[in-house]
């Protein structure tokens, strides 16, 4: 009798530290954070991006990839301005001048855009003097504006120009395997305009890279990150810091701790190909000159894109200004990942009383036989490893079943080796009562 009791005292108490030490310790750990990521591989399709630290202030979260057609949200498109093939002859020449650029620019402000977008490139072979000088006077009265421009690998790096380092950060930030982002080091055109104190850069096109289908969100220019024109004018719109960015190579690119999150591959790639959809609101650029005061409405979204739509455009600026509206409010709503579903964890009397419930059925078994008590033990694992599942992907409640499962191995170990002990003495006893009768 003395013995049984020895063996539900030290199963209790084994059982009862083990569940206390993994209520305390493993919720947030390496191992719970894999257990969750297994449990979120049997019910959902990759990629997985996870959030939380597994505690009652900040639960496991989990978004995949969106299922609903991305064309559904239209409200996130932006206001273009498009900048075409000019077929009445509003503009001085063709393509349009330095002087015509900067007529278009002043007029954006004028009818209420204070934060602009220009994915044409400023660029001229042989641009006049005037018209530059008028170019800058245009681009420095913005409140915000975000330029763009090919970017390419050449023999020789060139120092990275004011506006792309404003909008870049260190490699040092991004985790991951940073060699597998494209390598740029140059801009390809020659006394492009990029602006000054209120302007930020992002690439349009990478020259060095194949068309894949999927836009690079981001690439590697010495020891720095620079990032692509449409995330750029997502973080204007939304009025996000670039400090605030968060890069995790083959998963996601997130805009700051309540900013948007994006997938991305580890190349750095925009996890998916979303639709194309068309601009919010779309005016001719010819149209901005004698345009009314209501040409942009007031309430429509800022920054107003200005757009290449020329015919005689290259090819890849061409494409990219057709998925223009759709990257941008692609990365601006969260379109592209499901709504996000979290984990929460009951109250600690809750946790705390489903625990004492597994150490006491623990403890009242150990008295049976070791085979016996086995399976039951490997039971009441199976009953909390079904029961942390179906909470989780049926009522997205995170159990402390790793806790309940400690608690088992404890009292399992704890038996076995109550077991050995007991056999040990046993065989020393009859061996001791055997040497006293031969005497």
């Amino acid at each position: 009798m003395a013995g049984y009791f020895q063996r539900r005292l030290r199963v209790a108490l084994v059982a009862t530290s083990s569940a206390v030490l993994g209520w305390l310790y493993i919720p947030g750990s390496p191992v719970d954070h894999t257990v969750f990521l297994t449990l979120s591989r049997a019910s959902a399709k990759p990629p997985y991006f996870i959030s939380g630290n597994g505690s009652r202030v900040s639960p496991w979260k989990l978004r995949t990839l969106a299922t609903q057609s991305m064309a559904e949200d239209l409200r996130k498109a932006p206001v273009v301005v498009s900048l075409g093939d000019d077929p009445e002859g509003v503009f001085q020449t063709i393509p349009p001048s330095p002087i015509d650029l900067a007529v278009v620019l002043n007029n954006i402000l004028r009818l209420g855009g204070h934060n602009a977008a220009t994915s044409v490139v400023l660029a001229w072979d042989s641009p006049d003097a005037i018209g530059l000088a008028a170019v800058d006077r245009a681009i420095n009265r913005f409140d915000s504006i975000v330029m763009a421009a090919p970017l390419s690998r050449g023999a020789v790096p060139e120092m990275m120009p004011a506006s792309f380092r404003k909008a870049s950060i260190p490699l040092s930030e991004i985790q991951g395997a940073i060699t597998e982002l494209p390598i740029v080091n140059r801009v390809p055109l020659p006394g492009i305009i990029l602006g000054g104190e209120n302007t930020m850069a992002g690439f349009q096109t990478l020259d060095s890279e194949p068309n894949t289908g999927r836009s690079p969100m981001l690439a590697r220019w010495g020891d720095r990150a620079v990032f692509a024109f449409p995330l750029l004018v997502a973080l204007q719109r939304l009025n996000l810091p670039l400090q605030g960015i968060q890069v995790r190579l083959g998963k996601s690119i997130k805009l700051g701790p309540d900013g948007p999150t994006i997938p991305i591959d580890p190349y750095g790639r925009l996890g998916y190909s979303p639709p194309q959809i068309p601009a919010l609101v779309e005016i001719s650029a010819a149209s901005l000159i004698d345009g009314a005061d209501d040409l942009i409405p007031k309430s429509a979204p800022q920054p107003v894109i200005l757009r290449d739509d020329r015919s005689a455009a290259e090819p890849n600026t061409r494409m990219f200004s057709q998925m223009l509206p759709a990257l941008v409010a692609a990365i601006s709503s969260n379109v592209g990942l499901s709504p996000e579903r979290s984990f929460t964890r009951l109250q600690p009397a809750w946790e705390g009383g489903m625990l004492a419930l597994v150490v006491v059925m623990l403890t009242a078994l150990s008295k049976l036989r070791s085979s016996s008590r086995n399976k039951t033990y490997f039971l009441i694992a199976g009953v909390c490893i079904t029961a942390q599942i179906i909470t989780a992907t049926v009522a997205t409640i995170w159990l402390p079943g790793l806790a309940a499962l400690a608690a088992v191995c404890g009292a399992f170990l704890i038996s076995r080796l109550g077991r050995k002990s007991t056999k040990v003495k046993n065989a020393s006893t009859s061996k001791n009562s055997m040497s006293s009768g031969r005497l």
